[in-house]
């Protein structure tokens, strides 16, 4: 946690050990994210909308991790301090680390709630607009910080202008890709009640719930 008091007027004795502690929280994360890409080595990967997330996930995770080891240094962390920086990193872990793995879950364990698939057209086309939105949002943020923005004002230098219009403009693409989802799921839901065409077993799992 003291990785975010650096410019609060702590002991300058205690950044460093705190410092290193929080560099060393990549270890245990770099093994996690390693993991899931040993699971998915050679084997036979299906790109459906589940697995396009779930990809999307681990690369924006990667994106976020990567942030937060920069963060955890202590010089560029007081330059950085509270500006848009900050903001990228937060979303890129938090939305690209935990949304983008729900949104998997929904498209894989729908069948099993509703016994029916959710259309691969509409959840193709919600990963790709929503994996461009979010990278148009946020990552400008990593730029703006660097040239000291800071986060939690309103107006602005106008030499932050474009990059600020591009993540307006990517915010707004980033609430339309919601659309498909729900359209996809109101849909399923619907036919569901008339038939089912998921069977006992779409993905082919051999995890618990699906045996």
């Amino acid at each position: 946690w003291a990785h975010h008091m650096f410019t609060s007027g702590m002991d300058p004795v205690l950044r460093v050990p705190f410092m290193i502690a929080s560099m060393v929280i990549a270890v245990p994360t770099g093994v996690k994210i390693f993991s899931w890409l040993a699971t998915m080595w050679e084997g036979k990967l299906h790109l459906t909308t589940a697995m396009l997330f779930s990809m999307g996930f681990i690369a924006l995770f990667v994106i976020g991790g990567l942030s937060g080891v920069m963060l955890a240094a202590v010089p560029f962390d007081i330059h950085v301090h509270d500006t848009y920086f900050v903001v990228a990193h937060l979303h890129y872990v938090l939305f690209g680390g935990s949304v983008m793995a729900i949104y998997s879950g929904v498209y894989y364990w729908f069948p099993k709630m509703f016994g029916r698939k959710l259309n691969e057209f509409w959840g193709v086309t919600q990963f790709v607009l929503n994996f461009i939105a979010f990278n148009l949002t946020f990552m400008p943020m990593h730029w703006l910080g660097m040239m000291g923005m800071p986060r939690r004002y309103a107006t602005y230098d106008a030499f932050f202008t474009e990059a600020n219009q591009l993540a307006s403009i990517g915010a707004f693409l980033l609430g339309v890709s919601v659309l498909p989802l729900l359209i996809n799921m109101v849909i399923a839901w619907i036919q569901a009640t008339r038939e089912t065409n998921a069977g006992d077993n779409p993905w082919r799992g051999k995890t618990l719930e699906w045996m």
